[in-house]
């Protein structure tokens, strides 16, 4: 992995939500704050006054990029935005570190038993 990947890590919050939402699809705003919450099964949420200043940092730090609208888009003015290659290498940074903070959390029996599984 990269200097410059490691150097943004931790994410807040709303960053690796955003990433999380768009998985590895391309999706316009409104699309990412429910595709987040269905994922999520509603336990977190993306505010749309914080999303769009995230989308924004984000596309400057090269994590996302605006994309084509897909063909079967209903409204063309709307702005779709991908992950960038740099974009999954610190979501996947952020994930290891995670996943490692979690492993320690079970360790230390702050995990209650089958929480953080997904359903």
């Amino acid at each position: 992995m990269s200097d410059r990947a490691a150097e943004l890590i931790p994410l807040s919050p709303p960053v690796f939500h955003v990433l999380l939402a768009l998985g590895e699809s391309a999706m316009h705003g409104y699309a990412m704050m429910q595709s987040l919450e269905d994922k999520t099964h509603g336990a977190e949420a993306l505010l749309p006054g914080t999303l769009y200043a995230t989308i924004a940092r984000m596309v400057d730090a090269g994590l996302i990029e605006e994309s084509t609208p897909p063909a079967d888009a209903t409204d063309k003015r709307r702005r779709y935005y991908g992950v960038t290659s740099f974009g999954r290498e610190v979501a996947t940074l952020e994930s290891e570190r995670l996943a490692r903070l979690l492993s320690i959390a079970r360790a230390e029996n702050l995990v209650a038993a089958g929480s953080g599984e997904p359903s």
